[in-house]
């Protein structure tokens, strides 16, 4: 800095010596000499002699000049050379000489100052706004998968205790009910242990009721999976944060996006059990809604080979994507109907079977002399395989699982539907959009992703 300011007041004295320059030419001189800040300086003194002439042409870039409140930029505007006439008492003669005057500054011209899709200013700083916000984004959305990370383990607990509960309790009550079935003599001693199994058998129905209502293992799979996407959409927000903006998607996009995937999860994974909680067992079976919608009414915008995207990805990606729906997707919705339909039959039976056996020692109590306590003892135990294949096997648990599988193909199909549709130069690099999503199908970065042969698309899960 200080060798661009000296060689710059050895250019100017040597332009005073050479040419006679008028009060306010020299002032300009000396107001840019003492300048507070120089940032860029280029200057060049030729002499040439030509015809008895010598032209003294003096070209000096844009130079920003900072002073302590303001900041202008200096220009030596110069249409022609200096013309300079014969020397006349050892000077030149001044013929033309153009003054310093105050101009805009300049643009920034490299691609890294350049405004880059919304998420730098005109100076190439990144918007700090603009981090902030999605910085408060991805807290809010840590904050929940740490938040449903914890009730995924209550909710858990709440399975394995009310298992081991309802199993003891009927397995206990099949005992009484057998030791009943074989004691004769005593009428006070049947009459207390048919009693007591069926208070053990109504108190396991009631809560076989509530645990197949409820599916407290269907719960918890639900709020490790909340987890998870919570988890995954805040670190996609601070890995997107760490990349060269030009590759990131348009600000604005991007900004709707990640709050459209956090209110969505939102509505898929709710905290409460009850009243807004998700139906355990619902009539029809459909993906999981893990974010925005795409918007089908508005055209494809072909690629035109800039910002990474081709022609041949957006073919290759719209495959894919057809693919997915078709294939892979119906897999997992095939599989989650069946565990749907197994866990309801499950659900109704375990309850059923344990009040029937209730029933049954109740009836044993006022007529001991029928077989009602055999009876209920072999329903106990039918009870307790029921309940064990239902809840034990945490069926919901699967159907919970396969449901988010579709739920999680089909968020990238419509990711897919709803980028084509925006213009190339907002979206993100094509190249690394197609590696994100062949990494999420757990593939390798291919042209096509898949072969022909192939019958499904993800190999992921």
């Amino acid at each position: 800095m200080a060798a661009a300011s000296c060689a710059l007041s050895s250019s100017a004295s040597a332009v005073r010596s050479a040419t006679l320059l008028s009060g306010n030419q020299v002032a300009a001189v000396d107001r840019y000499n003492s300048s507070r800040r120089v940032h860029s300086t280029s200057t060049s003194l030729i002499r040439t002699a030509a015809h008895g002439r010598t032209q003294l042409p003096i070209r000096i870039s844009t130079t920003t000049v900072q002073g302590l409140h303001e900041r202008r930029s200096w220009k030596l505007v110069r249409p022609s050379a200096i013309a300079v006439g014969p020397r006349e008492n050892n000077n030149w003669v001044d013929t033309e000489w153009n003054s310093f005057t105050q101009v805009a500054p300049s643009s920034p011209s490299s691609p890294s100052q350049r405004n880059t899709k919304g998420w730098t200013d005109g100076n190439g700083v990144e918007d700090s706004r603009v981090v902030a916000q999605l910085r408060n984004i991805a807290f809010a959305a840590k904050d929940r998968s740490e938040m449903h990370a914890i009730i995924g383990v209550q909710r858990d607990n709440w399975n394995k205790l009310c298992h081991m509960t309802v199993n003891m309790t009927t397995i206990a009550a099949a005992m009484l009910a057998a030791m009943n079935n074989g004691v004769a003599g005593s009428t006070s001693a049947s009459f207390g242990m048919s009693m007591a199994a069926f208070l053990l058998n109504g108190g396991a129905a009631g809560f076989m009721f509530l645990a197949s209502k409820f599916q407290p293992s269907q719960h918890a799979e639900e709020q490790r999976t909340a987890s998870r996407f919570f988890k995954m959409l805040a670190r996609d927000i601070e890995t997107t944060l760490l990349i060269d903006p030009r590759l990131r998607k348009a600000v604005h996009l991007y900004m709707d996006d990640v709050m459209d995937r956090l209110e969505a999860l939102d509505v898929a994974f709710p905290l409460p059990l009850t009243p807004n909680g998700l139906v355990k067992f619902p009539k029809e079976v459909v993906p999981s809604v893990l974010g925005s919608t795409a918007d089908l009414s508005e055209t494809e915008i072909l690629a035109n080979n800039t910002n990474g995207w081709s022609n041949a990805m957006v073919q290759d990606l719209k495959h894919t994507a057809k693919k997915l729906k078709e294939s892979d997707m119906e897999i997992y919705l095939g599989w989650a109907r069946n565990k749907e339909r197994d866990n309801k039959r499950l659900a109704m039976l375990a309850p059923v079977l344990a009040g029937s056996a209730a029933l049954l020692s109740l009836l044993g109590c006022c007529q001991p002399g029928i077989h009602s306590a055999a009876l209920a003892s072999a329903c106990s135990i039918a009870a307790v395989f029921g309940s064990s294949f239902s809840n034990g096997g945490q069926i919901g648990m699967i159907f919970e699982l396969y449901r988010n599988c579709a739920g999680y193909y089909e968020q990238m199909v419509q990711d897919i539907q709803s980028t084509i549709r925006v213009p190339v130069c907002q979206r993100e690099d094509g190249e690394l959009y197609h590696q994100k999503f062949a990494l999420k199908l757990g593939r390798r970065d291919n042209m096509p992703l898949f072969s022909s042969e192939e019958k499904t698309a993800g190999k992921l899960f």
